[in-house]
């Protein structure tokens, strides 16, 4: 929420200053989720650009996998009646598994941002 009462605030300034007369307009940014990741602009800034969208729908897919595997593991154990004490305990099984990959992969830039800062 931050960032975007951020980029609001920046692009209000920039609108009071005069900036938009003069032909100028400042686009606003969204700051670098990974702190500290590799510049690969020595290879050229298209490599750079694409291991960051290949790097981006990887990311992507393994959220959605994720949570497909979540929301199997959750109609698991919905499904499971009292006769079958079983199946509900695999269920949960499968969904506190999923539940703690696809966290995981949400949290995976304060994860790799608090490794790069720490090894770097």
């Amino acid at each position: 929420m931050s960032i975007i009462v951020s980029t609001m605030v920046k692009a209000n300034a920039a609108i009071e200053t005069g900036a938009t007369s003069l032909g100028i307009v400042r686009v606003p940014t969204i700051e670098n989720p990974f702190p500290g990741a590799p510049n690969f602009t020595v290879f050229g800034a298209e490599f750079d650009a694409l291991w960051k969208k290949i790097f981006a729908a990887v990311w992507a897919l393994g959220l959605m996998v994720a949570g497909f595997y979540l929301v199997v593991g959750l109609v698991a154990m919905a499904k499971a009646d009292s006769n079958n004490p079983h199946a509900h305990a695999e269920g949960k099984k499968k969904a506190i598994g999923a539940g703690i990959g696809f966290g995981a992969l949400a949290g995976l830039a304060v994860i790799m941002g608090a490794i790069l800062t720490l090894v770097g």
